[in-house]
């Protein structure tokens, strides 16, 4: 029983991807995460649907904050005592 749980788990985490030179894969998040900073992804799927990458929004990454980009809302993560 306990393995089970674990491959229901592991298979939920991964993301469906199509890379811009048109290939079809399956990756987690970490490694959808590099390829979105390395700039070779056209496509991913999310819950709501398929995102296109440069039309739909997409987590902003530490080297867009550099350039210029900030987040102007509430920080939910400042310490209170």
């Amino acid at each position: 029983m306990p393995e089970n749980a674990f491959f229901s788990r592991t298979e939920n985490s991964y993301i469906d991807v199509i890379l811009k030179d048109g290939t079809y894969h399956h990756f987690t998040p970490r490694v959808l995460n590099v390829l979105l900073e390395s700039h070779r992804v056209y496509k991913f799927r999310r819950t709501s649907g398929w995102a296109t990458v440069g039309v739909d929004p997409v987590r902003a990454n530490k080297s867009s904050l550099a350039n210029g980009y900030q987040f102007n809302g509430h920080n939910r993560r400042l310490l209170t005592h």
